[in-house]
């Protein structure tokens, strides 16, 4: 009889060939770790999602900002990301940079911790630099996405790496938010925690998925076939 855990073995197997199985995270901005004042609306304020893809240099890493929760003349003006010791941020490469809702370019700045310096301490990796003039911010409703590439490869878990600060817990990501109701500004951090979707839950599979999801249920199908007629002492 082949066991169930060979049949998951399988399964995973092939779902994981035909790229049904990506990694997908999610971290939130919802704590403020700098400043004298915080944005008017609900927590949390900001959002990143990570999501392995396949890109031209292989697997790559589909990075998408949301703003959710500023209100009125609030805007972000730069996120903070860190990257595993292993790679090297002169090794990764920015594509596809889409922006929706403004009409702002983003600048990345890419190098090793000591240079990029974010609000309160922390240092990181990657830097994305966003406009603060009033026609191009990156206000409430305002999306923006872009490709992670390198030679070998990287994934979402060589992004999901904390940094200290002195003083400050562990944080996956930091990020500055300006023209708060008090003319201020203030530095916000997702912590050190980050939730995983499931990526097949809502997923529409193409043809060579279908396939292999066939090849898993007649897989279970006979093997429950087995282990009746085995009851039945057949």
């Amino acid at each position: 009889m082949v066991s169930r855990t060979v049949i998951r073995s399988v399964a995973a197997g092939l779902l994981a060939a035909t790229g049904l199985l990506a990694d997908i995270a999610s971290i939130e901005y919802s704590v403020v770790y700098s400043g004298d004042s915080k944005p008017i609306g609900e927590p949390p304020w900001l959002s990143a999602r990570f999501e392995d893809v396949k890109g031209d240099l292989g697997e790559s890493v589909l990075v998408t900002l949301d703003v959710t929760g500023l209100v009125d003349k609030e805007f972000v003006s730069s996120f903070f990301f860190n990257f595993r010791e292993s790679i090297d941020p002169g090794s990764v490469r920015i594509s596809g940079v889409v922006g929706n809702n403004f009409k702002g370019e983003p600048e990345f700045r890419l190098g090793r911790q000591d240079d990029q310096n974010a609000g309160g301490g922390f240092r990181f990796d990657l830097e994305v630099d966003l406009p603060t003039s009033r026609r191009e911010r990156m206000g409430e409703g305002s999306q923006l996405s872009f490709l992670l590439q390198r030679e070998g490869g990287i994934g979402i878990y060589d992004l999901l790496v904390t940094t200290l600060s002195e003083g400050k817990d562990e944080s996956l990501s930091v990020a500055h938010i300006q023209s708060l109701s008090d003319g201020g500004s203030v530095w916000v951090t997702a912590g050190s925690r980050f939730s995983q979707e499931d990526p097949g839950a809502a997923a529409v599979p193409e043809p060579a998925t279908t396939g292999a999801m066939a090849v898993v249920g007649g897989l279970l199908l006979w093997s429950g076939a087995r282990r009746r007629r085995h009851a039945q002492g057949g």
